[in-house]
């Protein structure tokens, strides 16, 4: 039998498309009930690494081509077989069910991608073009009226257990809470883990959350805990309580969407970027609402931070914004900006008085 044709090694990141470590993931909150449909984590990664090449804010430019070496770099393999990655085109051609707010009496179905196209050189390496369908580009592009979340890709791309992947995305999704608690019923059904066995909370830690701990610790920035919470003899619920490490934060040195002119104060094009502060407030509001908020957060005092006064105005902002998703829990609050709003300025004219 001839010897297995030896793989060259896989080029760097650099000059090949994104650099992981620089490089965010903004997927909409439609887009995120894709965890509970039949994707794989495969199929899940090469839509990150499409979502992280786009400019979500030109919708014109939608075909996206991933270089030689990158996709086999975010799935973590030297080699991708022909066939295998034809299926996990396919399975991404399909038709999917989003889950969108609009569509609360409703659903939602669309195609993600509407081509494909994949060469492979002669070392293997794949170079592929995806573009994605006018049906997606409403959850991928100018996804600030919908919602995002944040991440940084090098955070998913390590990743190789599904559940940990959907239980990072879960815990980034709520790490504005700091700590809650969710059912056990409902942790499982979001993680898939619906087999009969995994109702014996036993077998669920230890082969479901205690792994996905382990490596979502070890191969992500985010660091978190988790500890049942039992009701008569049973564990009914999981509570998480989540650290926001200082990596965790978007770079602040590099306005996004600079809304003010260069000849105004230093405060007034630091608010521009609108990007920055809108995660704190898990990128809910319009770009309109969060210069509103930051137009009154760059005349307040806050408590200096090591890193400079706009890490002191985003955890100030992540409070307040947990503190109205705190109120939402007790009673409906119809508008919510402002209700934050008006937090927010009670705080200023106490400061005032």
């Amino acid at each position: 039998m001839p010897k297995r044709k030896k793989m060259p090694p896989i080029p760097d990141y650099e000059g090949i498309g994104r650099n992981p470590e620089k490089a965010y993931i903004q997927k909409s909150r439609p887009l995120q009930s894709l965890s509970e449909t039949e994707l794989t984590l495969p199929e899940l990664k090469i839509l990150d690494a499409y979502l992280a090449r786009i400019n979500s804010h030109d919708q014109n430019k939608r075909t996206v081509k991933l270089e030689k070496g990158e996709l086999e770099r975010y799935l973590g393999v030297s080699r991708i077989l022909k066939d295998d990655l034809n299926k996990r085109l396919r399975h991404l051609f399909q038709v999917i069910e989003v889950k969108d707010e609009n569509k609360r009496k409703g659903f939602k179905l669309i195609n993600l991608f509407e081509e494909a196209d994949a060469e492979q050189d002669e070392n293997g390496l794949w170079q592929v073009t995806l573009t994605c369908t006018p049906s997606a580009r409403e959850y991928v592009f100018n996804i600030d009226n919908i919602g995002y979340l944040r991440y940084r890709l090098k955070n998913v791309i390590n990743l190789t257990s599904r559940y940990s992947y959907v239980l990072f995305l879960y815990l980034v999704d709520n790490r504005f809470r700091k700590s809650w608690t969710i059912s056990l019923a409902e942790l499982r059904a979001l993680l898939n883990c619906t087999a009969e066995r995994y109702s014996q909370f036993k077998f669920f830690n230890a082969e479901i959350l205690k792994k996905c701990h382990k490596e979502v610790t070890e191969k992500t920035d985010l660091r978190f805990s988790y500890k049942p919470v039992k009701k008569g003899r049973k564990v009914a619920e999981i509570e998480f309580t989540v650290e926001t490490v200082a990596d965790e934060l978007p770079d602040i040195d590099e306005p996004q969407l600079p809304l003010i002119a260069p000849d105004q104060s230093e405060d007034e094009q630091w608010g521009g970027n609108l990007e920055f502060l809108s995660d704190a407030c898990h990128n809910e509001f319009s770009p309109t609402q969060m210069n509103e908020l930051i137009q009154i957060l760059v005349t307040m005092y806050l408590p200096p931070h090591e890193r400079g006064v706009w890490i002191a105005r985003y955890h100030y902002l992540a409070e307040k914004y947990a503190r109205l998703n705190t109120e939402a829990e007790k009673r409906k609050i119809p508008h919510r900006f402002s209700y934050l709003k008006k937090i927010i300025l009670s705080d200023r004219d106490e400061q005032n008085s």
